[in-house]
């Protein structure tokens, strides 16, 4: 598992380890304290463009699971090069030592900001219009992962992640639920970018965690390309109001700012290709998952 460090990481390791399977987590970053010791776990701290160094025989015939990228659409707006470097360049180091080792699965953390604007739910089969580079990189990966497919028969599994929330999530490329309870757990109020009108359609890490242990163990054509989200999604300006209601806070008035460059404006998933491929059906509500983040960030606070 590459970029294991990191949040979704962090819920997808011990899932896997509670699987009963051998794991290995790589990451540019210190290993976690949260990740326990476990004789099934090993941990390598390397930058991910160096993996093929960890590359043994006994790597051979498993699967991979691809997390590792640079996230924040603001920074690869402002340095777009980067993010082909850490997003595109790392994620065909990835695929070739897939090939290398005849993987036997290599799921990717794709993205919903490959859809582009768009009202109305997003179909795995629609136009995609990237307005970042981040979204860009992502497609570009994507692409490279069917060419895997196709050419060297790597069982390539894309899951297009919608907005990922829930407990862990840290401050730095943190998502705007994290960043508006942070705010107004300190009794501030939440920050909008925008006119607070657009959407997003936010997913509970436990239920991303599901879906792509699933994708592992199904069997899926490679090249296969899923949405995971929920299909409800809630105007950014609705979000804040929730936020307010659940820490009894509503007098806070959302405070709102220029819109940033890159950011998409409405975003919602169709998920019945994966409701038919993998059972996947969201079981954490929007209302239960902010409560589950609210409590957690009071306690890490």
């Amino acid at each position: 598992m590459t970029g294991g460090a990191g949040f979704i990481g962090g819920h997808l390791v011990p899932a896997v380890l509670r699987s009963r399977s051998q794991l290995l987590v790589i990451d540019r970053v210190a290993r976690p304290a949260s990740f326990r010791v476990n004789r099934r776990l090993s941990y390598r701290r390397i930058n991910v463009r160096n993996i093929n160094d960890v590359f043994s025989e006994s790597l051979r015939k498993g699967a991979i699971v691809h997390l590792a990228a640079e996230t924040s659409v603001e920074n690869s707006v402002r340095h777009p090069l980067s993010t082909v470097k850490s997003n595109i360049e790392v994620t065909c180091t990835t695929l070739e030592l897939a090939r290398r080792i005849d993987c036997e699965r290599f799921v990717f953390a794709s993205t919903a900001a490959v859809y582009g604007d768009r009202r109305g739910r997003c179909r795995e089969t629609d136009s995609l219009a990237p307005t970042s580079p981040y979204a860009v990189s992502k497609l570009a990966s994507e692409y490279y992962c069917r060419v895997y497919s196709q050419l060297y028969g790597i069982p390539t599994v894309i899951l297009r992640y919608f907005n990922v929330y829930g407990p862990g999530q840290t401050s730095e490329y943190a998502g705007v639920i994290t960043r508006f309870a942070r705010r107004v757990l300190k009794e501030r109020p939440p920050v909008i970018f925008g006119n607070g009108s657009q959407t997003r359609d936010f997913v509970f890490v436990d239920d991303v965690v599901k879906a792509t242990l699933t994708s592992l163990q199904k069997p899926l054509p490679g090249g296969t390309i899923m949405n995971i989200g929920t299909g409800r999604p809630i105007r950014i300006v609705s979000l804040a109001e929730k936020i307010l209601g659940i820490l009894n806070l509503r007098h806070l008035r959302p405070v709102f700012v220029s819109p940033r460059k890159g950011d998409v404006k409405h975003s919602e998933a169709d998920i019945s290709l994966a409701r038919a491929k993998i059972n996947f059906r969201p079981s954490h509500s929007l209302d239960s998952g902010l409560r589950a983040t609210i409590e957690w960030l009071r306690r890490a606070n």
